[in-house]
């Protein structure tokens, strides 16, 4: 088995655990289709499993050995995403009996009919091949430990297929990154509501309605790059002074994926008022009142509001009585003020992306404000529908560029010339040497781009040549330019620096970067040998025939 495999896996589970579960008690007990989890600081939560009790027996292998695996310690999001896995086999079970003898028994099961369950997820719950096998997996992994667990109840030859999805692990997620005008229209609408809460509140007032806080969620969330739970979920004492600048304050929040402490430097808006650091501020004075009649742990969020609905048990709203803010409340936000459909998820994708294209394409920057460990983490951000004419644009102009500067062809002029698709009168001129320069050859020296020279006269700016459009470069070429580098670099000691940097500087950076880089190693090995011949020539500045 190689390192790292199944076996290796399993080990994580103590006996401790195992012991602590007695197998045989759930072997011949009643069957536990709900428990309750509860996570250090958490409030508790409930997995049901009750979808299963159709079928008695295949339930009783399934929901014991995902107890078993599931520990207290596990997020709530693994857990309902597991027992939503759980819940789709079940379903194409169901689907599969109409037409085909139903599953009643862990012995029953085979690969095939994991195969039948990928083509179901697809073409009938029309799930994408990224989330199909995602769910697949997740079905998989746990019948592999129900066998360990139950290896009686099981076939002998029973395994779980692999590489159903081929390549699904390369594909790019879809993005959620919103247009730059629509992302713009967002955060106008925030802006306002904003202002006007701000305008209208008076000492005391409290946030009533999600309606009056969702403005400020938003724009915090452009503004920081926070993930929606993260922002719902952020505390009061989010916000940490400078240790030496009293115009800055840390903005600190926990995210349980990267299993560390966010940490993002924000500078006081004296002038517009519409910071992170005012917004938090603002915030915190709104919700005090809620925060000071709540107790532990709602009264440390926020985030806070009461709502109206005098038939909750708890009135007060936060992220300890709702995990995640309703997407009802949201599409209230959106309708009033006549957006297009998007959710929380949508912004912190969408500032990546609207400052990507700001930046022009800085990745480091982005990376920063995404407080990402790893730049491949930031590239899937930024990599999107939206950005890929931006890539496109800078990519032709990339090109533009290095083709207006120099063409270098690495072969034999006779070889090379036909590469260019010249007109043939023009072709047999460079061929014969009639445009050679000094260490090249040129297209055609009585139709310059050079500044300052006219057409139809011979072109006279013969150092412009290492960046000029008009300038060819072959492999015959190869060890004079080495040997005009090496020139111009033994002036260096008789002038001063600057003055060889404005003269010579931009030549040999253009040489070794654009002309020689272009040339294969060998090449270059052979053509520096005899550079070195050429040394006590006379330097040519230009040869041939004009005319």
């Amino acid at each position: 088995m190689r390192k790292g495999g199944a076996g290796q896996r399993w080990g994580l589970i103590e006996g401790e655990l195992l012991k602590q579960h007695d197998l045989a008690r759930l072997r011949t007990g009643s069957i536990a289709l709900e428990q309750t989890f509860q996570r250090p600081g958490e409030k508790p939560f409930t997995i049901r499993l009750t979808f299963l009790s159709s079928r008695p027996e295949l339930a009783r292998v399934l929901a014991n050995a995902f107890w078993i695996v599931h520990q207290n310690g596990k997020r709530r999001a693994t857990l309902i995403a597991s027992a939503h896995s759980l819940r789709l086999f079940t379903r194409f079970l169901d689907h599969r009996k109409k037409s085909q003898r139903d599953v009643q028994s862990a012995r029953q099961l085979g690969p095939e009919m994991l195969k039948e369950m990928a083509i179901w997820l697809v073409v009938k719950r029309r799930l994408k091949r990224k989330s199909a096998a995602h769910t697949l997996s997740l079905c998989c992994w746990l019948l592999r430990l129900a066998k360990r667990l139950y290896p009686e109840e099981f076939d002998p030859a029973f395994f779980t297929p692999s590489n159903i999805f081929p390549g699904v692990g390369n594909e790019r997620p879809a993005s959620k990154a919103l247009s730059p005008a629509t992302f713009r229209k967002i955060l106008t609408a925030a802006a306002a509501d904003v202002d006007h809460i701000w305008k209208t509140h008076t000492p005391g007032d409290v946030p009533t309605s999600a309606q009056q806080i969702i403005p400020f969620m938003i724009l915090i969330a452009a503004r920081t790059g926070i993930n929606p739970d993260a922002l719902w979920d952020l505390g009061r004492d989010c916000l940490i002074p400078h240790e030496i600048d009293e115009e800055c304050f840390y903005c600190v929040w926990d995210k349980p994926r990267a299993g560390r402490q966010q940490k993002q430097l924000h500078r006081v808006d004296r002038r517009k008022q519409m910071g992170v650091v005012e917004l938090i501020q603002f915030m915190r004075q709104y919700t005090e009142p809620l925060a000071r009649q709540a107790g532990p742990p709602a009264n440390t969020k926020l985030f806070l509001y009461f709502s109206e609905n005098t038939l909750l048990k708890s009135r007060l709203i936060s992220a300890c009585t709702a995990p995640r803010l309703s997407f009802r409340r949201l599409r209230e936000f959106r309708d009033r003020h006549r957006l297009p459909p998007f959710a929380l998820s949508n912004i912190r994708p969408s500032a990546a992306t609207l400052l990507y294209l700001q930046t022009g394409g800085n990745l480091g920057k982005v990376r920063q404000f995404l407080q990402h460990a790893h730049f491949s983490t930031t590239i899937r951000y930024v990599l999107n529908h939206i950005s890929e004419q931006f890539n496109a644009r800078v990519i032709q102009k990339a090109q533009a560029r290095m083709v207006e500067r120099v063409t270098v062809i690495p072969q034999r002029r006779e070889a090379g010339i036909k590469c260019l698709n010249l007109p043939k009168a023009q072709a047999a001129k460079i061929l014969d040497g009639r445009f050679d320069t000094g260490c090249g050859a040129c297209r055609d020296p009585y139709d310059s781009p050079q500044t300052g020279e006219e057409k139809g006269r011979l072109c006279t700016s013969f150092h412009a040549c290492f960046s000029c459009p008009n300038d060819l470069w072959f492999l015959d070429d190869l060890p004079m330019v080495i040997a005009t580098r090496d020139r111009f670099l033994r002036l260096r000691s008789e002038m001063k620096p600057g003055d060889w940097d404005a003269v010579y500087g931009n030549s040999v950076r253009i040489i070794n970067d654009n002309i020689v880089a272009a040339f294969r190693p060998e090449q270059i090995e052979r053509a520096t040998q005899r550079a070195k011949e050429l040394e006590s020539s006379v330097f040519i500045v230009a040869k041939g025939v004009l005319g």
